[in-house]
């Protein structure tokens, strides 16, 4: 149920055609534990028997409807991927955890941070790295999606998106700042550039200035005016904050490449259809650049949720197969 809660008109009329399209009722609920961005329990992924949107009891007025419209959104797109037979997820297996944990361990030993580190240090780190990956590209393509068809779409909600998504960036961007200095420097800069790219492209597309990554992350506003020649100095060319610009900025280009949409059109099931299989194509293409094309699945969501269940063995026979053990 939905209708006991104060929504705004707009947000509203987004649940209503949403039920309409997808023939099942969406569910709201209010948790004090519910993560900043909310949780989305739909049916297609976990076969849940209903669709449960979470939201954090700590917001409130237009950022919560926000919240709520964003999950909303991915929503509409895996109910009707789902019903166009269309609807797949990343997922994994040994022999693909197995490719992934030996580049990733290959990468350990040619890497300055990590090289001298303990055997048993690095295959903890094996399995870490490629998990993260998974949720990083399982999500990004489709938060990115969202929002752009919301800031296009439902003008109330701009400031309250806007306000998020600056707040999001920084921690997003900060997540792994903590311990870049015991992963190999190239994660931590792949990582970031997908959160680069996905910020850069918002801020392109929207027109909203302040997202643009250069402007907000404190570690990126010294490149703001440095030209190329500047920034190839030995001093910069050092810095992970460095190379996280140089590949966003390739990662945002293929996303503008790839997000032909114009979101005032997307009414029918087929356009978004045509959505679901833009995020599908940007996945693709940022696994493609980041040479992890052969880490994951297009799988079925049963096929994901066997995957997480079985997580550890799958983790001990990569690593039995990686190192004889």
């Amino acid at each position: 149920m939905w209708k006991t809660y104060n929504l705004s008109p707009d947000l509203r009329l987004m649940i209503r055609k949403a039920e309409k399209m997808l023939g099942s009722e969406v569910n709201l609920s209010r948790k004090n534990d519910a993560p900043r961005q909310g949780i989305l329990i739909d049916d297609y992924s976990y076969a849940s028997g209903r669709n449960v949107i979470v939201f954090p009891s700590s917001i409130l007025g237009m950022l919560k409807d926000y919240v709520i419209a964003e999950n909303l959104q991915r929503l509409i797109f895996n109910g009707l991927a789902s019903k166009a037979g269309k609807f797949r997820v990343l997922s994994f297996d040994v022999a693909s955890a197995s490719k992934a944990m030996e580049q990733i361990y290959y990468d350990t030993l040619k890497d300055e941070n990590t090289r001298n580190m303990e055997l048993w240090r690095k295959k903890k780190l094996l399995f870490y790295l490629y998990a993260l990956f998974i949720e990083t590209l399982a999500e990004i393509p489709w938060t990115l999606l969202s929002n752009f068809l919301i800031m296009k779409r439902v003008a109330v909600m701009r400031n309250a998106q806007v306000y998020f998504l600056i707040k999001e960036s920084m921690r997003d961007m900060h997540e792994l700042v903590t311990v870049k200095d015991y992963i190999p420097q190239r994660y931590f800069v792949m990582h970031n550039a997908m959160y680069y790219a996905r910020d850069n492209v918002l801020a392109y597309l929207l027109e909203e200035h302040k997202l643009n990554p250069v402007i907000n992350i404190p570690e990126l506003q010294r490149f703001k005016n440095l030209d190329l020649k500047e920034m190839m100095t030995f001093r910069w060319s050092r810095s992970p904050w460095y190379h996280t610009k140089i590949v966003g900025d390739a990662m945002s280009n293929a996303l503008k490449a790839e997000i032909t949409l114009d979101p005032m059109k997307i009414a029918e099931p087929q356009d978004y259809l045509e959505v679901y299989e833009t995020g599908v194509r940007i996945t693709e293409r940022w696994m493609g650049m980041m040479a992890m094309d052969k880490w994951y699945l297009w799988e079925t969501p049963e096929h994901r949720q066997k995957a997480f269940a079985s997580q550890d063995k799958i983790e001990a026979a990569a690593r039995r197969e990686l190192f004889a053990e």
